[in-house]
């Protein structure tokens, strides 16, 4: 059975054949023909699409020569006789004879450690196979793209073949209304630059919300880590930049966002403002391609030309050039760029990718398509957006959060009730304590604290962090200490090897003796 790329060169050769039969004879036909062929390949523009017919058919020949006439006349009698179906080639090839090997071969390629043609050949001579290196490859070859392909599922893994090679469904976004639909994730920024605390070597999380729609970046968050702090600002900050609330975001089920100070049904960030949630598959990174690919954009296309490239520290960087890095810091042959610098080149940056055109788009740019933008505002004061809230209890017309007291006379009928507690994160002078409606009770103050607390509850959650990262380098530092002490040394091993014990060997038997066994060594053959 011919294949599809035979059957394709047949329809194409009986399309020009077609063209050239005239009621002639053969012969003259195949001369017309062959005369306008070589007029279309020296320019002809009447000829253009025969042209384009010749190639597909094999008449015109990838080196430029056109088949003979006594060809062409063979062909074009087969047509008459047969049509289409006649140009097709009948030669199928010798039939590969199965040999014992075959199927071991195939075993043995199918592996993920990749291993090469000689390397299958020459186990399968140890286990006794008589079989050459070529006879292994042009056997693996014949077996098609599913086994014999290097990006197979079996030599790259089924998971990575999923992620990278297997065939994927398309999200269809013509439905979906610009704004409708955020999608979020963290990535950890590929450039080196000073901590603005220390001054040492510092990477931070980006935090990234991108309308899918218009690929648009709403809002972005720079910080320590992937937090729910960091999340929290980031959405905020899309939100109060545009006064907009989109309807869903798309995230994973990373910590940041599947915290309780964002997807609580109750008091949670996203029930706040009746933002649906839309979790990605795990290990399923096609699924917010989206994201990924925006990472990807930022990464090639800004962390790779920040600061002459030199503070790059992406997989694909040289390995050499920041292999001393923190030693050519420290001895002041290099030096870092600053936090601020990164922030206003990744600004300046994002508002030219925002006015990039993009084949995605339809020629548009993002900035274009965000700004058909129809909004839904957020209908309270900017300042109020980014505070958390928390579920708690009301006693004694108090409210206890993270060891501090608020009261308010007015929290007396709520006594024994909960009530939704929302707070600053930068000041804790003050609560806003809202009904589980959301409806405002009162503006409680601050009046008692246990213990000495900042004010500020992301500075006191750096604190907590800090000292939680000295008692983790303490554990280290006790046990490289501990490791440090031989338990065994010199003394005592030579101690023990005086103090050992060996067991008596056997006792050889007493030798034999028996005067009436006689051996004449000078005739003992003569006796046989």
């Amino acid at each position: 059975m011919a294949n599809t790329k035979a059957r394709e060169q047949a329809q194409a050769l009986a399309t020009l054949l077609a063209s050239a039969t005239g009621g002639a004879g053969a012969d003259a036909e195949a001369q017309a023909l062959r005369s306008r062929v070589a007029a279309a390949l020296a320019g002809a523009p009447e000829y253009v699409a025969l042209l384009v017919v010749a190639r597909q058919a094999g008449v015109v020949r990838p080196n430029g020569a056109i088949q003979s006439v006594p060809t062409l006349k063979r062909a074009i009698l087969k047509h008459r006789n047969g049509g289409t179906a006649a140009l097709l080639k009948r030669h199928q090839g010798r039939p590969m004879q199965v040999q014992e090997w075959h199927v071991r071969a195939a075993r043995l390629w199918a592996n993920p450690t990749k291993r090469g043609y000689a390397d299958v050949a020459w186990k399968l001579r140890g286990e006794g196979y008589e079989v050459t290196d070529a006879q292994v490859m042009r056997y693996i070859k014949s077996l098609g793209a599913t086994v014999a392909s290097p990006r197979s599922a079996d030599r790259v893994g089924k998971h990575f073949f999923k992620l990278n090679y297997k065939h994927h469904k398309r999200r269809n976004m013509d439905e979906v209304l610009v704004g409708e639909i955020y999608a979020a994730d963290g990535h950890t920024v590929d450039a080196y630059m000073a901590h603005p605390s220390t001054g040492g070597l510092y990477r931070p999380e980006l935090t990234l919300f991108m309308d899918v729609k218009s690929r648009y970046f709403a809002g972005w968050w720079l910080s320590e880590a992937e937090t729910k702090e960091s999340t929290l600002f980031a959405l905020s900050s899309a939100m109060t930049s545009h006064d907009h609330v989109p309807a869903w975001v798309y995230t994973d089920h990373g910590s940041g966002y599947r915290a309780k100070m964002m997807s609580d049904e109750n008091v949670g960030f996203y029930a706040k403002f009746s933002i649906a949630t839309i979790a990605a598959l795990p290990g399923n990174a096609n699924g917010k391609g989206w994201i990924e690919r925006a990472f990807r954009t930022v990464r090639d296309k800004h962390d790779k030309f920040f600061a002459d490239g030199l503070m790059y520290c992406g997989d694909d960087m040289a390995p050499e050039i920041n292999r001393r890095l923190s030693v050519d810091v420290e001895k002041g042959k290099r030096k870092l760029p600053s936090f601020n610098q990164y922030v206003d080149s990744l600004t300046a940056f994002i508002e030219q990718y925002h006015n990039t055109p993009m084949d995605a788009l339809g020629g548009k740019t993002p900035a274009q398509v965000w700004a058909g933008l129809e909004r839904v505002p957020v209908g309270i004061e900017f300042d109020a957006v980014a505070r958390p809230s928390v579920e708690r209890t009301v006693s004694h017309q108090e409210v206890r959060l993270d060891n501090r007291h608020y009261y308010s006379e007015m929290l007396a009928e709520w006594d024994g009730k909960k009530v939704a507690v929302e707070y600053d994160l930068h000041n804790d002078t003050k609560v806003w304590v809202r009904t589980p409606k959301g409806v405002l009770i009162c503006e409680a103050p601050l009046v008692h604290t246990i213990g000495i607390l900042p004010t500020d509850r992301m500075e006191e959650r750096r604190l907590v962090r800090a000292a939680d990262a000295v008692k983790r380098k303490q554990k280290h530092i006790a046990e490289d200490l501990a490791r440090s002490r031989a338990p065994v040394d010199a003394a005592s091993q030579a101690a023990a090897i005086e103090a050992l014990t060996y067991a008596p060997s056997p006792a050889l038997p007493a030798p034999r003796v028996d005067d009436d066994f006689k051996v004449d060594l000078l005739n003992w053959r003569k006796d046989q």
